[in-house]
C-alpha cells in the first residue's frame, strides 16, 4: 500500500551579526549548537493542541477523550478527533444498541475494552510490531466499509465524492461505536512517532478514517436537525 506525503520541516534562518562599531568592538555571538535530530519531528514546530472536550458531555466520553489526548499525535489525528467529537455530540453522547464488529479487531483494542477502556487497570496497548499491526488494522477496517465505497486499482479506498446513504457496519455510536477505531489508531500512532516510514503509513490510515467520520458526522447531524 502507498504511504502518505512526507512531513514538512520548519526552516530556521539565522542572519549575520550586525557590523561592529568603530568606537567599540563587539564580538559576534557564537552560533548555537545544532538541534539533535532525535526523531523525524526534531525540527518541527509543536503541533496545535488536540480539540478540547465538550462541556456537559457524558462521563464515558470525558474519560475516552482524556485517554485519546494523553499524547498529542499531531494535526492528522486531531482532525479525526474533531470528527469523532461531532459524531458523539450529535448522538447526544448516547450508546447505540449494537457495536462495531470485533472480528479481525486488533487485540490491543480488545484488551483495552476488557479493562473498561482503561478505567480498570492498565492494559497493555503497546504495538511492538507496527508493520504487523498495520496489516491487521487494515483487514479490520476493510471489513467495515459500506458497499457504496469504491477502491482504485491499487486497492485504496476513495476519499472523494459524495457519501452514500447506508453506513452498514459503521453506524454505531457511543463507547461501542467508532471510538474503537479511534482507539486502535491512537495505540498505533503512539508506537510510530519516531519512524518516518511507519508514521506515513499510520497517517494514511488516519486520513482514511477521518474522511469516513466526516461523513458519519454529517449523517448524525442531519438527524439531530430533524429532531430525532
Amino acid at each position: 500500500m502507498s504511504t502518505g506525503s512526507p512531513r514538512a520541516f520548519d526552516a530556521h534562518t539565522f542572519g549575520a551579526p550586525p557590523a561592529g562599531s568603530t568606537a567599540l568592538h563587539v564580538s559576534p555571538t557564537p552560533p548555537a549548537p545544532p538541534l539533535a535530530a532525535t526523531s523525524p519531528r526534531a525540527l518541527s514546530a509543536p503541533p496545535p493542541p488536540p480539540p478540547t472536550c465538550l462541556p456537559r458531555a457524558a462521563q464515558w466520553f470525558v474519560y475516552a477523550h482524556e485517554q485519546m489526548t494523553q499524547r498529542n499525535l499531531g494535526p492528522h489525528f486531531n482532525g479525526l478527533l474533531a470528527a469523532w467529537i461531532r459524531i458523539e455530540a450529535a448522538s447526544r453522547f448516547e450508546h447505540s444498541s449494537g457495536a462495531i464488529t470485533k472480528k479481525l479487531r486488533p487485540e490491543q483494542v480488545s484488551r483495552w475494552i476488557q479493562c473498561g477502556r482503561g478505567r480498570r487497570g492498565n492494559p497493555d496497548t503497546s504495538v511492538p510490531n507496527p508493520a504487523q499491526y498495520e496489516r491487521q488494522w487494515w483487514a479490520w477496517w476493510n471489513s467495515l466499509q459500506p458497499a457504496w465505497r469504491g477502491q482504485d486499482a491499487d486497492g485504496d479506498w476513495s476519499v472523494a465524492g459524495a457519501y452514500g446513504k447506508e453506513w452498514e457496519g459503521l453506524l454505531f455510536w457511543g463507547q461501542n461505536g467508532i471510538l474503537s477505531v479511534v482507539a486502535a489508531l491512537y495505540f498505533w500512532g503512539c508506537a510510530v512517532q519516531e519512524d518516518e516510514e511507519c508514521l506515513r503509513a499510520w497517517e494514511r490510515a488516519v486520513n482514511d478514517v477521518s474522511w469516513i467520520c466526516e461523513g458519519l458526522a454529517l449523517f448524525h447531524e442531519s438527524f439531530k436537525k430533524k429532531g430525532f
